[in-house]
């Protein structure tokens, strides 16, 4: 008898919904691209609470060190969207 095993979880599709909360879950999920995906969807959301939740993954210290530096990136891709939102000039 097989056992059920359930696959990835559809990050686009919780995009797509704008499922933030959910998004955040996934930020400490144990597969590593689960974790790159869910970052990447974090940050073109843009919501000041997927923020604050890329925040905690930085600081806290026990966070993988690549999912540390990719969370780093996404930070300054999210602040660089934010300053350009708020200028005039491009």
């Amino acid at each position: 008898m097989a056992l059920f095993k359930p696959g990835k979880p559809d990050i686009g599709k919780l995009e797509k919904q704008r499922k933030l909360d959910e998004l955040i879950g996934l930020l400490s999920h144990p597969d590593r691209e689960v974790q790159y995906e869910a970052i990447e969807a974090v940050t073109r959301l843009g919501d000041p609470r997927g923020i604050e939740a890329l925040m905690a993954l930085v600081a806290n210290p026990s966070t993988d060190e690549l999912i540390r530096a990719k969370a780093w990136l996404a930070l300054d891709v999210g602040w660089e969207r934010e300053a350009r939102k708020r200028t005039s000039w491009k």
